[in-house]
């Protein structure tokens, strides 16, 4: 076996700890959440900011703050992570798809406009909008169209921590609302959420909601609570805090590392018979790198993973999963891009902790698997 290089990033956790006990040591008179608020709300420009103990539970609560009912319409791509329809289902509402463009990877703009005008109906309330891999969808495009639907824009940035448009940070309050994961939501090593607001009305019902709907209204005794709302546990806690700011200082050295990592990629793989390599753009970030085999992926897979290569999928059709395909059955050729990219994509590894000896083992492994397949 040669090199062996993990998909995830599996010390972030140890790497993070001196770090996390020297800021625990220099708080004085703050709290950790109280200081990663102060820090989220400068980096992002915006001053409606709350902290979730993790993404998908930003994502809930920000359905929470829109007051999302049952029978409730949210639109979303069919290329996104499970939690995205979850959430909405966890509504009794209704989430309804649209299939994603072939080299993005991200939600087919024209046809959400087609979706959403047939779709047209006062249950029809948002549009969650997902930049697949830290590729930023083109968000004026979707302002211009929430705007002539009449729906909100939850920005759904959890593979796009740092990203810009425009030379503006996701989460600086120009959708309704943005959900920003720090960590990664699909490993289960760390993961802590930023949601960032547009309305101070949102803002202040996510608030509210954010500790079970608690309501601390005596100032003299501070255990005395009322009960206005429900709510959940959504809040970020102090050890995750301690974790967290770090993790948000280092984002833009991060962000760096990645594509530093995705530069030698392009480099080396350039040109081999079996692959595609992704769209270079000056947004992207390269949360994941994705690459397409031409056929027979799978096989192509596990001859990385024989030679010790870690990789990953990012992500399954959403269609194609047996509870969406029996709740709403659809049928596999529904979304046909999504259908035809799920049978070519495979994600290589690519995090901070990689050396650049790693990333050459990557590369001379996937030279070898295109030289031999067939």
């Amino acid at each position: 076996m040669s090199k062996r290089v993990s998909f995830y990033d599996k010390g972030i956790l140890t790497r993070y700890i001196q770090k996390s006990i020297d800021l625990n040591n220099s708080l004085e008179n703050l709290s950790a959440v109280e200081r990663f608020n102060i820090e989220a709300k400068e980096r992002f420009c915006n001053d409606l900011i709350l902290a979730t103990c993790n993404s998908t539970a930003g994502l809930h609560l920000s359905l929470c703050a829109l007051d999302l009912k049952r029978g409730d319409k949210v639109v979303c791509s069919v290329n996104a992570f499970a939690d995205v329809p979850e959430v909405v289902r966890h509504f009794d509402a209704e989430p309804i798809f649209v299939d994603c463009e072939a080299r993005t990877y991200n939600i087919d703009l024209d046809k959400l406009d087609e979706t959403l005008s047939r779709n047209r109906s006062k249950k029809l309330r948002a549009v969650i909008i997902s930049h697949i891999a830290g590729m930023p969808v083109d968000m004026n495009r979707v302002h211009e169209i929430a705007q002539k639907h009449k729906i909100a824009v939850i920005e759904d940035a959890t593979d796009a921590l740092g990203a810009k448009i425009d030379d503006k940070p996701l989460g600086c309050g120009e959708c309704d609302m943005t959900v920003l994961s720090i960590g990664s939501k699909i490993d289960n090593r760390f993961d802590s959420g930023i949601v960032s607001f547009k309305s101070k009305e949102c803002y202040d019902r996510a608030k509210l909601l954010i500790n079970h709907g608690l309501s601390y209204e005596n100032s003299e005794l501070n255990y005395i609570y009322d009960i206005k709302d429900i709510g959940c546990q959504y809040r970020m806690n102090e050890l995750e805090a301690l974790y967290a700011i770090p993790m948000l200082e280092d984002v833009d050295k991060d962000i760096q590392r990645r594509r530093e990592i995705a530069d030698i990629y392009f480099r080396e793989l350039e040109g081999l018979k079996h692959i595609t390599l992704p769209i270079k753009d000056d947004n992207h970030i390269y949360t994941h790198y994705i690459i397409e085999i031409d056929k027979n992926r799978d096989v192509f897979a596990k001859e990385l993973i024989k030679d010790g290569i870690e990789v990953g999928l990012n992500y399954m059709p959403l269609h194609l999963t047996r509870y969406y395909k029996d709740k709403y059955n659809y049928k596999i050729f529904d979304f046909p891009n999504a259908l035809n990219i799920y049978q070519r994509i495979l994600s290589l590894p690519i995090h901070c902790s990689m050396s650049n000896d790693d990333v050459y083992a990557v590369c001379e492994a996937v030279k070898k698997a295109d030289s031999i397949h067939i």
